[in-house]
């Protein structure tokens, strides 16, 4: 037995038996060759997706103004999964349109694509695009301010606006720069507003028919200030008879003297350091109150006034003459019964008298 194992032909035979596992592993699919079967899979399976690309311009941009081409495309490209998700995760490839040989004028333009492995197939949507080449001009415009000034509250009103910047630089085809006829911004008020407007509004370049002009305004937006105020004064107030009435000696009286107006300037001006504040008597027969609304009673004259209404209390001359005549007999007759006393014994005359006269009865009547 050691004889054999010390043997040359022992050891050759166990290096051919090694030499044949070896070959039968690795030509055989099993653990070690999972991982190289996998990747030959993986790059074998295709796969498809469609990306959303900007669309790049090569031209002279400084020169000449291009107009009608969209700002992004759509690219479907298909391939190896592994390829087309690497290059979906990078996008490290352009679409792009070629217009440097191109005059001024409408061009139908394909779009072009560098970048894109060559494994990879790819349809470009829109294949084709017109675009217009028109000499690039740019200008600077003073910016118009147009409001509705009806939104503003009764009796308010706009101070000077303020528009910053006031200036803006519009860029353009030379022809479309032609049309404009001003640059505009138009706030937009809210209804009944009584404070300053105060926001950034977007700028608009019009032509003579209202329409935008399709050019680039440089800033897009400026700061709107509207100063939105109401003019008020302190007045005295004058109580008017106002209605027919058959009594003409009414009287007014209210515990307000004065009150604070408010409205327009021209308003304010229009009204000294009074005004008259009519009371109907119409249906007033006897001494009342009545509650004023001065804003009814003022009319278009003023906005508001501060307070809203005023009590008024009516007195009419026959009900005060009424009253006074009451009185007197009132009087005269505690001045005659302060007479009668005053007389002493005589018993206040006639109740005295009564009382003697029929005392005597009584003792005549007795004998």
């Amino acid at each position: 037995m050691k004889k054999i194992i010390n043997s040359n032909y022992f050891y050759a035979f166990i290096a051919l038996c090694c030499a044949l596992w070896l070959f039968f592993f690795v030509s055989t699919p099993g653990v070690g060759s999972t991982r190289d079967s996998n990747q030959s899979n993986t790059s074998t399976v295709t796969k498809k997706t469609t990306l959303t690309v900007p669309l790049q311009l090569q031209a002279d941009v400084d020169k000449y103004y291009i107009t009608g081409y969209p700002q992004n495309v759509k690219v479907t490209i298909e391939g190896p999964a592994a390829l087309v998700t690497a290059t979906k995760n990078t996008q490290n490839f352009n679409l792009y349109l070629n217009l440097k040989d191109l005059s001024i004028g409408q061009h139908q333009v394909q779009i072009k694509e560098s970048g894109l492995n060559s494994e990879l197939t790819y349809t470009i949507k829109p294949k084709y695009v017109t675009v217009n080449i028109q000499r690039r001009e740019t200008k600077r415009f003073a910016v118009d301010i147009d409001y509705n000034k009806a939104s503003l509250a009764t009796g308010y009103e706009a101070g000077k606006t303020e528009v910053s910047p006031d200036t803006v630089s519009v860029t353009g085809a030379a022809s479309e720069i032609e049309k404009i006829s001003k640059v505009t911004v138009r706030p937009i008020l809210p209804k009944g507003i009584k404070s300053t407007f105060d926001q950034e509004v977007l700028v608009q370049a019009l032509d003579k028919n209202g329409k935008t002009v399709n050019v680039t305004l440089d800033p897009q937006t400026v700061h709107v200030k509207i100063p939105i105020t109401i003019q008020s004064k302190q007045v005295s107030i004058n109580l008017k008879q106002k209605g027919d009435s058959n009594n003409t000696n009414f009287t007014f009286e209210s515990d307000v003297k004065s009150i604070r107006i408010f409205g327009t300037q021209a308003q304010m001006d229009a009204i000294n350091d009074s005004v008259d504040v009519p009371v109907d008597v119409t249906d007033v027969t006897g001494n009342t109150k009545k509650s004023i609304d001065l804003g009814a009673a003022l009319g278009s004259r003023v906005a508001f006034t501060d307070p809203d209404t005023i009590n008024v209390s009516i007195n009419t001359g026959t009900n005060t003459g009424g009253s006074n005549t009451t009185n007197s007999n009132s009087t005269n007759s505690t001045n005659t019964n302060n007479t009668n006393d005053t007389n002493g014994n005589a018993g206040a005359n006639n109740n005295t008298g009564s009382s003697n006269t029929n005392s005597t009865n009584d003792n005549n009547s007795g004998q």
